[in-house]
Parts: structure tokens; C-alpha cells; sequence
């Protein structure tokens, strides 16, 4: 993919002595770059710095902590949500496609020390080719803090309190995230939709999920998710990764071949908003 393949150590060379200097960077693009093998910086914009981190997922983080002025979700809710997808429009389910998009977007959280917190189908936005978009992460907790907000099936209370009303953030409450939202897409329709709200909230605070089938993989790895099996959502997207046999990611043409030479910030920014508009950079989420 062409950019700028920047390393950290590039971009604190090119902000030297600029008004927004190295020592004011976002810690969470150093945390990203090092923990992350093989991404780099894409692009960069006024406020704002696009990271590339896998084939398949970019992340568009705030140049200053806390400065959440640059979002890019807006531009993808014309095209609705995961939720809007199973209730009410006709297209193809590439679900392992999804699980693995989705799965990880949230390792990549996990990597740095972060949980979503808060993946639910309306969370969950398609782009003009019909890829998935993780958004909403203004909020995310930091791996162990108490989970206190959530939209339930997608978290679940416990009859021993643990934690926060939710429990503790961390790969066991993501994983049962991500398995209702696996199960979602399988089956068309909400864990428990079926069941009044005091019967759903029973059944979730005693932890009585329907039986799934351990012969099927996907089902599989739903109850592995609801059963907190994941060490590490990384370990869930290798498992993904395993019974997708590779073919869950679609190449699309590189929108441009390269960048201008020593390009100034200027450049950097229209380059990096021609990627974002063209799509070249398949799982998108801000930082701040």
C-alpha cells in the first residue's frame, strides 16, 4: 500500500521544532507503531495522523491527546449499520469476513492496553464498499478499569459483582461482544430478542446461553466468546484466521502509486484525505 511508511522516529524527526513537537504527540500513535508489527505512518493531516497497522485496518488518531476534532464515522453512516444490514436490507452476509474485520479491529485496541468497551451492531458502520467500520471509541476503557456502560446482549451483569456493573474491560467482556455479534449475524436475529426484558436480563446475569454446535466453526468459536476461552482477542482472530483459509480480504486497487518526494504537511494532508475518501484503507477508527 502506498504512503508515507513512515516509523515513529520519521514522524518525531518531521514535527522537530514545528508547533506541534514530538514531545506532544499522542502517546497512542508511539504505542501503536511499537507494539504493532510492520505498521507505519500513511498520512498525515492538520491534527490528525492516519496509521497504517495491517492489510485490512487503519487508524486515524488524534496528533494531540484529547483533541477529538477530526472524525471520520460521519461520512459512513449514509451507508448504514451492521444493525440496519440484518433488519432491513437485502445483500450478501460474508460473515467470517466481518468476524475477522471486526475481531480485529479490537486486538488492535488490546495491543495497546485498551478495550473497546462497547461493540454492538449500531457501533458498527458499512462504507461505500461495503466494508465494516468499528467506531465510537472515544470512550474506550483501559484493559482491567471497570466496565460500567454497555448495550446488553452485547455485555452482560453478573450475579457476584465483578468489577463494574459490567464486569472488568478486557478480552472477556470484547469476546462476549463479539460472539452476540457473531451470533447476530448467523442467525439474523438478537441473542434473547425472543424473551421479555426481565427474562433476557435472568438469562444473561446466570450466564444461560443457547447451546451452540461444536461441529460447526463458527458456532464454535461463538461459544468459545461467550465463554471467555480467549486469552487474547489476538488468539480469536488467529482462530478466525484458521477456518477463513485466507479469503476473507478483498484486494482493491491502490487509488494512487505513490507520494510526492520530501512532501510538505500540506501535500500530506490532501494525499492522506484522497486515501480516506477513496477508501483505500478498508477498517478505519479514531483515537483521540
Amino acid at each position: 500500500m502506498a504512503g508515507l511508511c513512515w516509523t515513529y522516529q520519521d514522524l518525531a524527526k518531521y514535527f522537530d521544532g514545528s508547533l506541534c513537537p514530538a514531545s506532544d504527540l499522542n502517546p497512542i500513535i508511539k504505542q501503536l507503531l511499537m507494539t504493532c508489527h510492520g505498521s507505519s505512518v500513511f498520512g498525515i493531516g492538520g491534527h490528525s495522523v492516519v496509521l497504517w497497522i495491517s492489510p485490512g485496518i487503519a487508524a486515524k488518531v488524534a496528533l494531540k491527546q484529547g483533541d477529538g476534532r477530526h472524525r471520520h464515522e460521519q461520512e459512513l453512516i449514509a451507508n448504514g449499520t451492521l444493525h440496519d444490514r440484518l433488519s432491513f436490507v437485502s445483500k450478501p452476509r460474508p460473515v467470517l469476513q466481518w468476524m475477522l474485520q471486526l475481531s480485529s479491529a479490537a486486538a488492535c485496541l488490546e495491543a495497546i492496553g485498551y478495550a473497546h468497551g462497547d461493540i454492538n451492531p449500531q457501533n458498527i458502520l458499512f462504507d461505500a464498499h461495503d466494508q465494516l467500520k468499528l467506531i465510537d471509541f472515544d470512550h474506550s476503557p483501559k484493559v482491567g478499569d471497570d466496565l460500567n456502560v454497555g448495550y446488553e446482549p452485547y455485555v452482560r451483569q453478573h450475579r457476584e459483582i465483578l468489577g463494574g456493573l459490567y464486569g472488568i474491560a478486557g478480552p472477556v467482556t470484547e469476546q462476549f461482544a463479539l460472539g452476540s455479534v457473531f451470533w447476530y449475524t448467523t442467525r439474523s436475529s438478537e441473542l434473547y430478542s425472543e424473551l421479555e426484558g426481565p427474562d433476557q436480563v435472568d438469562r444473561l446475569l446466570d450466564g444461560s446461553l443457547p447451546t451452540t454446535d461444536p461441529q460447526d466453526p463458527i458456532d464454535k468459536i461463538i461459544g468459545n466468546c461467550w465463554n471467555g476461552y480467549y486469552p487474547r482477542i489476538a488468539d480469536l482472530v488467529d482462530d478466525i484466521s484458521k477456518i477463513s483459509g485466507g479469503q476473507t480480504q478483498t484486494k482493491k486497487a491502490n487509488p494512487f502509486s505513490g507520494w510526492p518526494k520530501d512532501p510538505t504537511l500540506q501535500e500530506i494532508g490532501s494525499y492522506t484525505q484522497l486515501a480516506l475518501k477513496q477508501d483505500a484503507l478498508p477498517i478505519l477508527f479514531s483515537l483521540c
